[in-house]
């Protein structure tokens, strides 16, 4: 029952506000919230009166006395979707506490009203969150059908192209409101969380069979329906759009901003664990990256070459890291690292590094033959610089991992 949830919460309130007792009394009579908490419990006949009438009622001290448990005052019945679902009672002087009976029956039954969506919200969201749930993790065909009846009664078709969308908002970093930092930590979160979702469905829903959902703390995952008549290039051009939009809201509001990866377009309940398995993959690969804004396609090609050092076999990691083994553990390996991977991204061109590095082009090549010498690797070989290049991505990422797993023996 929606009115026994919140009775105490409304007299505790309400009573401050107005500065009379408070009671609210069930549908059959019994007193569920009382400014005394000594009258909680017990059976209030009045209250059916009151019920059966459906219009206030005032009791004068004189009335009073042959009716048990009853105060002198005013009683009123809350109307919940045209229905009597209780009775409020201000306790005082009738003459001077009438004039508060509408206005907080009004309150009360605006209350109601609101913890009612409130709790249809949060069904319908663990009814999405179970969808996502089966269609992340289900690797059974034989549970396919089932999801996909699953889907229609909450009115999505799987079979819809859709990309999965991941967005990651670092939750450490952001600056609550000091509505919210008053809070408890939970109800803050809680709070936070909704508004991030509500932001999330006006920037980027625009579909009716857009799936969206919270998947962890500080991730969101949307299931982004694709249209017929959109190319790649168009799709990728709104979701940055959309993007930089939420981020704008996120630096103002909270003073921080969210990555997002995308996985491949698909169709289909194995279509859209792919697709969230790309963007799982992506997400990884891209925080490693400089890449700017921060939008991560499983199809990028720096995303890709992430990914490929990633999903090298181990043998060919521990093959790397002995060949080039002088070079890594090099005193000035940082630096030298950091040239070759500008050399890189300046596509072996001297003068391009030089710029990008300031320096001078003869200290650029000789940092260059340096790395030739410890590597015995000819750097203006695109397939020498190619193992290189693994070598480096495979020994910063065996140093993030020592990294992480010691900040996680600390915490």
């Amino acid at each position: 029952m929606i009115l026994k949830q919140i009775a105490q919460m409304i007299v505790e309130n309400t009573t401050e506000i107005i500065g009379y007792p408070i009671s609210i009394t069930d549908e059959k009579g019994y007193i569920i919230g009382a400014t005394d908490p000594n009258r909680l419990g017990s059976f209030h006949q009045a209250s059916l009166d009151v019920l059966k009438k459906k219009q206030i009622v005032c009791y004068e001290m004189t009335e009073i006395k042959t009716l048990k448990n009853v105060l002198p005052g005013v009683a009123t019945p809350i109307m919940f979707n045209h229905e009597a679902i209780g009775v409020l009672g201000i306790i005082g002087n009738p003459a001077d506490v009438k004039k508060y009976a509408q206005i907080v029956k009004s309150h009360v039954e605006m209350m109601c009203q609101e913890f009612f969506k409130q709790e249809v919200n949060v069904l319908e969201s663990q009814k999405i969150d179970t969808l996502i749930h089966h269609l992340i993790n289900s690797q059974n065909t034989e549970d396919h059908n089932r999801i996909i009846r699953y889907g229609k009664i909450l009115g999505y078709d799987l079979n819809v192209k859709r990309a999965c969308l991941l967005i990651d908002i670092d939750m450490l970093s952001l600056n609550l409101s000091n509505q919210q930092a008053d809070q408890p930590d939970e109800l803050a979160l809680q709070r936070l969380q909704k508004d991030l979702i509500d932001n999330l469905k006006y920037y980027f829903i625009d579909n009716k069979q857009d799936i969206i959902s919270l998947l962890t703390l500080d991730q969101f995952i949307i299931f982004k329906t694709i249209n017929s008549t959109e190319t790649a290039d168009m799709f990728l051009k709104k979701i940055k759009h959309k993007l930089q939009r939420l981020n704008q809201y996120l630096e103002v509001t909270y003073h921080s901003n969210a990555a997002i990866s995308i996985g491949n377009v698909k169709s289909g309940v194995d279509g859209i664990r792919e697709s969230y398995l790309d963007a799982l993959k992506a997400l990884s690969a891209g925080t490693k990256t400089d890449i700017y804004p921060r939008i991560y396609h499983y199809n990028d090609w720096n995303i890709a070459l992430e990914l490929l050092s990633k999903g090298l076999a181990p043998y060919i990691k521990d093959r790397l890291t002995e060949n080039y083994h002088d070079f890594i553990y090099h005193d000035n390996f940082d630096t030298l690292s950091s040239t070759f991977m500008t050399y890189c991204k300046c596509n072996m061109n001297l003068s391009e590094t030089a710029r990008s590095l300031f320096l001078h082009r003869n200290s650029l090549v000789y940092r260059l033959e340096k790395i030739g010498d410890l590597t015995s690797l000819n750097l203006s070989n695109f397939e020498h610089c190619l193992l290189l290049y693994f070598a480096i991505k495979i020994h910063s990422e065996g140093i993030n991992t020592q990294s992480l797993d010691s900040h996680r023996k600390i915490k």
